[in-house]
């Protein structure tokens, strides 16, 4: 198993968030590398003088690193934060203050305030606690040395080594967990849009339905547009026989069909809406009366040469259409009124035919 899949291994618990514990997974690792480096600079003499506290420390980190797969979030993110305080301060006596072990502080004070530990007064002591630890050992070790001599230039490369960790720690904190705030953003966004989309539409044809539609029309109505629109009313023809003789399920799947052969012959060309049960209504922006007749008929022809297959049934199927030019200077409703007059005189002819 690879260092990375061990990392992002995921949680025990499942209504736990992976983040925080492959946060400390990271912290844990870069802590026990840098930790071998600071000894190497700073020479086998004084390893063998305090082996114990470092053969100590990396146990520690390698159980706590084994217990982020079996802990919950908030008390694995306490255990890290105890550590660091024992680490820190057991640290600088053999490293010396020069040495910057102090300033893994940053990390702790980070990782209060974006991980999982509760209330924000909480962390806010939590924080307090942190300042007065930095203040004790800066009283308590300010300019030690270390147990055993170091030379400067190991000295300052041991300094540099932690201040990378301490860099490395923050990067990692701030880029997982602002992710994290991203992609819940970005999931809100989608459900959000989801939402919308879902109250636009129609659930049955996935057309949009009457309020998007009217939506539409109040919202070419405000702008500047100022070129033509067409309104279509069109309406199933005899379409409660079909659910009388077929069932209301087959009734649905002809609705669907109706839906798809709109989007065939109309979809790029007009805004497509179920109106209610069998109604439908069709938006044509720029076009005048004459071009949405055209495809408005083309349509009709469709529907009534294409019979509907719904399992064994072969059903035959006509619309009715009546056809209203939108005026700009009077109402929506006015508009949609006039086309569902010429529907039900297509119906009144005969029905199957396109009024205008």
């Amino acid at each position: 198993m690879s260092l990375l899949s061990l990392i992002n291994k995921d949680v025990a618990y499942e209504n736990e968030s992976r983040e925080g514990i492959v946060t400390l997974r990271i912290l844990y690792i870069i802590q026990a590398f840098v930790l071998l480096l600071d000894v190497f600079f700073a020479g086998l003499p004084s390893f063998i003088h305090s082996k114990f506290i470092i053969i100590g420390a990396l146990v520690v980190i390698t159980v706590l690193f084994l217990l982020t797969y079996k802990m919950k979030t908030r008390p694995a993110n306490i255990a890290y934060l105890i550590f660091m305080f024992a680490f820190i301060t057991g640290m600088i006596p053999y490293f010396g203050w020069n040495g910057g072990m102090q300033d893994y502080f940053l990390i702790v004070l980070m990782l209060i305030f974006f991980a999982n530990l509760g209330s924000n007064s909480f962390k806010f002591a939590l924080a307090g606690i942190v300042f007065f630890a930095r203040s004790f050992v800066i009283v308590v070790y300010g300019s030690m040395s270390s147990v055993m001599y170091i030379d400067d230039i190991s000295n300052k490369i041991i300094h540099v080594t932690n201040n990378a960790a301490v860099f490395l720690s923050v990067i990692a904190i701030s880029y997982i967990f602002s992710h994290r705030e991203n992609e819940a953003e970005s999931k809100l966004m989608k459900y959000n849009d989801k939402l919308v989309k879902e109250a636009n539409t129609d659930q049955l044809t996935g057309l949009h339905n009457r309020r998007r539609a009217l939506e539409l029309l109040d919202e070419i109505k405000a702008s500047s547009y100022l070129g033509a629109v067409t309104v279509v009313m069109g309406d199933i023809d005899f379409f409660k026989k079909v659910n009388d003789t077929y069932g209301h399920d087959v009734g649905d799947e002809v609705l669907k069909a109706i839906a798809d052969s709109m989007r065939d012959i109309c979809g790029t060309k007009s805004f497509l809406t179920r109106w209610g049960g069998e109604e439908f209504l069709l938006i044509f922006i720029g076009k005048n009366g004459d071009e949405a007749l055209t495809d408005v008929e083309a349509l009709r022809r469709h529907i009534m040469e294409n019979p509907i297959e719904v399992g064994e049934n072969k059903i035959s199927i006509t619309m009715t259409f009546g056809l209203a030019e939108y005026d700009f200077s009077g109402d929506v409703n006015k508009t949609i009124k006039e086309a569902d007059d010429k529907l039900y005189m297509g119906k009144e002819a005969g029905r199957n035919r396109v009024v205008y």
